[in-house]
C-alpha cells in the first residue's frame, strides 16, 4: 500500500512540474525550462507532457508539428492532445496555409469538446475560411457549433446562421463533401509500408491524406491520395506545392466520395 501511495504521489508531483514548466514558458522564462528539459527527456522520453514541452521550445516549425502529431496519434487521451491539435492549427494559420488550417480546425470542437478555450479555435477557423473565400463553410460550422457551445460569442463573426441539429451533422458533412470531388494521387505502392511512409510525409506538411485500394493492370496497389478539392485547378495548385516539397509526381483525379 505504501509503495502505491508513493507511486501515485510521484505521478502527481511530476504532473505539477510539467504544469509549472508550461507556466514558465507562458511567462517568457524559456531559458529556465530549457535547462531542465534534457533531464526530463532522459527520464521520461515517451511522456506526452515532455514531448509537448520539447515541441514548444523547438524553433523548427516542422519538427514541432511532428511532435504534436505524435502526441495526437499515440496519446489521444492525454490532456496535451487538444493543445497539440490547436498548435498545429495555429502553425498553419501563421504560415498562411489557410486551407490546411481549415481542415485542422473545423473538426476540433467536435473532437475536443472539453477544450478550456473553445473561442480560440473557433476564431482561427472562421478567419481561415474567410481568408480562402469560403464564408459559406464558416457559416456551416458556426451553425453546428453554436448549438454545441451556446456560451461562445458567434455574433462577432457577422454571419446570420441557423442552429443545425448535431445529430444530423454526419449526413450534412457527407453532402458537403460531394462538392469536393477532386483528389490528388501522389503515389501507388504494392508495399503498404511505402504507402504509409508517403502518407506520413504529406500529412506532416499539412494535408489530409488517405490510402485506398486500387487495381492497376490486374494488380492490387495502395494509392496515396490528398483529399478533397472543389475544382481541378485548386487541386493542381496543391499538387504543384506537394511536388516541390516532397519531390513526388502527382495526378489530379475526379473521385466523388460515393463514386
Amino acid at each position: 500500500m505504501i509503495k502505491f501511495f508513493y507511486f501515485f504521489l510521484s505521478i502527481f508531483i511530476y504532473s505539477q512540474n510539467i504544469d509549472m514548466y508550461l507556466s514558465l514558458i507562458h511567462e517568457g522564462q524559456t531559458e529556465t525550462v530549457k535547462e531542465n528539459l534534457p533531464k526530463l527527456i532522459s527520464k521520461y522520453p515517451n511522456d506526452a507532457g515532455v514531448i509537448y514541452l520539447s515541441a514548444l521550445l523547438t524553433k523548427d516549425g516542422l519538427k514541432s508539428i511532428d511532435s504534436y502529431n505524435l502526441i495526437i496519434e499515440k496519446f489521444p487521451e492525454s490532456k496535451y492532445a487538444s493543445d497539440a491539435a490547436i498548435k498545429i492549427g495555429e502553425y498553419f494559420y501563421s504560415r498562411g496555409l489557410y486551407s490546411q488550417a481549415c481542415r485542422q480546425l473545423s473538426y476540433f470542437p467536435r473532437k475536443y469538446p472539453r477544450f478550456r478555450d473553445m473561442q480560440r479555435p473557433m476564431d482561427l477557423m472562421v478567419s481561415s475560411f474567410k481568408a480562402i473565400g469560403e464564408s459559406d463553410s464558416a457559416k456551416y460550422y458556426i451553425s453546428i457549433y453554436q448549438g454545441m457551445f451556446p456560451y461562445l460569442d458567434m455574433e462577432k463573426y457577422g454571419f446570420e446562421t441557423k442552429i443545425i441539429n448535431q445529430s444530423s451533422n454526419l449526413g450534412n458533412v457527407s453532402k458537403n463533401n460531394e462538392k469536393y470531388p477532386y483528389v490528388i494521387q501522389i503515389g501507388a505502392f504494392g508495399n503498404i509500408k511505402n504507402a504509409k511512409r508517403l502518407k506520413l510525409q504529406a500529412s506532416q506538411i499539412g494535408y489530409k491524406v488517405e490510402i485506398v485500394q486500387v487495381q492497376t493492370n490486374g494488380k492490387g496497389l495502395h494509392a496515396v491520395r490528398i483529399i478533397r478539392y472543389k475544382s481541378k485547378s485548386s487541386a493542381e495548385k496543391v499538387g504543384q506545392v506537394v511536388k516541390r516539397k516532397l519531390g513526388v509526381d502527382y495526378r489530379v483525379l475526379y473521385r466523388p466520395p460515393n463514386g
